[in-house]
């Protein structure tokens, strides 16, 4: 593999973990950072990541960008309608994108319209676009679909995933709801504002590539209230407060349930994962848990040679093939 150039677009908590990742990629060169926080902008990268200068100054557009890159890794922000005008303008200067937003992993539903404008716009500048993770985009569905490679027949699909939320960034923290009282909690959600943004594509893009309708489905978000004082280094929660919460998703087939997903994500969760698929044969695959962050800037950096050699427009994980780690 030529060595490729990239751009960093958003340099949060997950922006800080790729830059340090791809200190030790010999075939990626970091050519540029950007981000919107003026705070951020004019400073080395490499100060406010590692408090290592690296040369590399963070900028607001990617217009002041010198050097083309070939691929933007974008990390800002989980609503497609938000991040529709920052990825436009990437692909506008002919540059490849690999997103970490989660409802690009698979836009396909409520944000179709979204996601055939980005696919005309990326066959017009001949570049191609993805939207990777954790979850969504692996073990919540990818991990699922490879599993049922394995069947003949299916009845019935479980997927839980139980992360411990102190374990996580400090954004999915807020989302989470960490130290809000239950009234708090009830206001906001409300809103629409909570929970985690990906179940609605994971259970999609299974049921499309099975060629399951979704007759009906329901979603549920509770939260977990802390029973006990709860102390940790980062935080201390008192009874009454929330904790985290517990995301279900199920969906029926008729009348039958075909699909059920859980997300339980809380403070001092004993994490794993587990996937059963009741068919023939009947699979039960589980984890001791995978660190989320860690994992998604794998697949980030990993999915750079696949989004290369890909024909132009939007893909989904389900047109492309797994990658591998690069090492």
């Amino acid at each position: 593999m030529r060595l490729c150039k990239i751009v960093q677009v958003g340099f949060g908590s997950l922006g800080k973990e790729i830059f340090v990742a791809l200190q030790n990629r010999k075939n990626f060169k970091l050519v540029s950072v950007i981000d919107i926080d003026k705070n951020k902008i004019g400073k080395d990268a490499g100060i406010l990541a590692v408090n290592k200068r690296s040369g590399i100054k963070v900028v607001s557009h990617i217009s002041t960008v010198k050097s083309k890159p070939d691929v933007a890794i974008h990390t800002t922000i989980s609503s497609i309608n938000d991040a529709f005008d920052q990825i436009s303008e990437l692909l506008k200067h002919r540059i490849n994108v690999i997103s970490s937003c989660e409802q690009l992993v698979y836009p396909y539903g409520s944000n179709t319209s979204m996601a055939k404008r980005l696919d005309i716009l990326a066959k017009k500048h001949k570049v191609s676009i993805i939207g990777v993770g954790i979850n969504p985009g692996f073990m919540m569905d990818s991990l699922v679909l490879m599993l049922t490679s394995l069947c003949s027949k299916i009845d019935c699909i479980r997927v839980e995933r139980v992360v411990d939320i102190l374990n996580r960034r400090e954004t999915l923290q807020k989302k989470m709801c960490l130290g809000f009282t239950l009234e708090q909690f009830e206001k906001i959600k409300t809103k629409n504002n909570v929970g985690h943004v990906g179940l609605q594509e994971s259970a999609r893009m299974i049921c499309d590539k099975l060629n399951v309708r979704m007759t009906t489905f329901a979603i549920t978000i509770k939260p977990v209230i802390t029973k006990h004082v709860f102390q940790s280094s980062s935080i201390t929660l008192e009874p009454g407060q929330v904790a985290g919460m517990e995301h279900t998703l199920v969906v029926k087939k008729l009348k039958s349930k075909f699909l059920e997903m859980k997300l339980n994500m809380f403070a001092g969760a004993r994490e794993f994962d587990l996937v059963k698929i009741e068919g023939i044969p009947t699979i039960c695959v589980s984890t001791n848990g995978i660190n989320g962050d860690q994992a998604t800037v794998a697949l980030l950096l990993n999915y750079i040679p696949i989004i290369l050699g890909a024909e132009p427009g939007l893909h989904t994980v389900n047109d492309l093939h797994i990658p591998s780690a690069s090492l």
